[in-house]
């Protein structure tokens, strides 16, 4: 009662001051700090407290603004309110504030606010219930503090990232998928794949006049078949300890395999997935509900702390599925030296299962290393860079990805030009 004690304090100087210096209207001064003192006593702190919170929606994306609107209800009591949301620490206040005070005087006291938040990684969040203190209006009485409102869950899906409308370039595909995994029936698409020469029963409209002109014989353009390919994904959980929390190669390898997944499934592919370290197999489908399951394994994907499986070992559990569907594997991972040899071990496992004479493999090598200081990063930039022609002398086409420095869509578009 610190307050009560300054009041009665104030309340004795004046009377005190008033008879030392013979002035009585010094000492009615006095009342005025006990008539506070008496309203103070008979108020309370803040309380009969109801929040609500409304959300626009619970399912978002990673970087996607969120606009969170509070109503706040104070029926009895005098004093301040100080109203807060705890927020997960992987969200960004973007405008607004999840921290609001305010002043309930005598009436009740209704508020409606908003602030807007934004994720920075994908996962599933809670926000809490609303943390609200009541303060007495002089410090007479104890703060009251309380949770109120509902519990707020939210899903932050792996960003997606669509390729940019190129002009395909006539060439034959670098990374060729398999023709045992390309379904031969169904109608021509939109697609183009390549030119290829004149054969009998190939449709008029095919003709590439332009190119037969040029290399004298009647030459055909020919568009990929609303056949079912398969394509496999291979992500590396198995971690690099590189970056924050944030900014990983995991997190990075997550939004690329969605946007490609994404990308592929959209088009009718079969779209399988293999997480290397959990075990966690996904068999090859297309269709909403398989690119659902995918998002969905991928939205719960945690890094590895112990190392129990390595890219061979994952190759080996995954013959069956290889040899059923032989899909193009790409394999997403950061790459370090000390890896290349369980590299190359599973790619050389990998080449019995195919009668192509290229490999039909992409391996993306994520690397968040720019992060750290110039002097290591150019050094490990070297390093990566002699990986990648190891890689392509044992016939696998590599992508050096930075994060950093070159954004998803561009590989997206990079890797679409490079497959088909």
């Amino acid at each position: 009662m610190t307050a009560a004690r300054s009041f009665i304090s104030t309340a004795l100087w004046f009377i005190a001051a008033g008879i030392i210096f013979s002035m009585p209207g010094l000492a009615y001064l006095a009342v005025i700090p006990m008539t506070v003192l008496a309203v103070g006593l008979l108020a309370d702190p803040p309380e009969g407290i109801s929040v609500e919170r409304e959300l626009v929606k619970t399912n978002l994306r990673v970087g996607e603004e969120l606009r969170v609107s509070v109503r706040l209800k104070v029926r009895r009591g005098l004093g301040f309110v100080v109203i807060r949301d705890a927020l997960p620490e992987e969200f960004a206040l973007v405008d607004g504030s999840n921290v609001r005070a305010f002043f309930k005087g005598p009436r009740e006291l209704v508020v409606e606010y908003e602030y807007v938040i934004k994720p920075a990684k994908r996962g599933r969040y809670r926000i809490g219930r609303s943390e609200v203190m009541g303060y007495h209006v002089f410090g007479l009485k104890p703060s009251r503090w309380g949770v109120f409102g509902e519990e707020t869950y939210l899903s932050v899906l792996p960003r997606v990232s669509l390729p940019k409308r190129t002009r395909t370039p006539v060439t034959k595909s670098q990374i060729p998928i398999p023709v045992t995994s390309v379904s031969i029936r169904g109608v021509a698409s939109t697609d183009f794949r390549e030119i290829r020469e004149y054969r009998a029963g190939d449709p008029v409209r095919f003709i590439n006049w332009k190119a037969s002109a040029r290399k004298g014989e009647v030459l055909v353009n020919e568009f990929e078949k609303e056949g079912k390919k398969t394509v496999l994904f291979i992500i590396d959980a198995t971690g690099s300890k590189v970056g924050s929390s944030v900014e990983n190669p995991l997190e990075y390898s997550i939004q690329l395999v969605s946007s490609l997944a994404y990308y592929f499934t959209k088009r009718n592919y079969n779209v399988g997935l293999y997480v290397v370290g959990h075990g966690k197999l996904i068999l090859p489908a297309t269709g909403s509900k398989q690119l659902y399951i995918l998002v969905k394994t991928l939205l719960e994907l945690e890094e590895v702390e112990v190392e129990k499986e390595d890219f061979v070992r994952a190759v080996e559990g995954l013959k069956h599925v290889l040899i059923r569907y032989t899909p193009l594997v790409i394999y997403v991972s950061n790459l370090l030296p000390e890896r290349l040899a369980e590299v190359r071990e599973g790619i050389r496992r990998l080449r019995p299962i195919y009668r192509d004479k290229r490999l039909p493999m992409l391996v993306f090598d994520v690397s968040t290393y720019s992060l750290l200081e110039r002097e290591v990063s150019s050094l490990i930039l070297l390093e990566k860079r002699a990986l990648r022609h190891d890689l392509l002398r044992a016939g696998v086409y590599s992508i050096l990805w930075d994060p950093t420095r070159e954004d998803v869509t561009s590989v997206v578009t990079k890797t679409v030009r490079l497959i088909r």
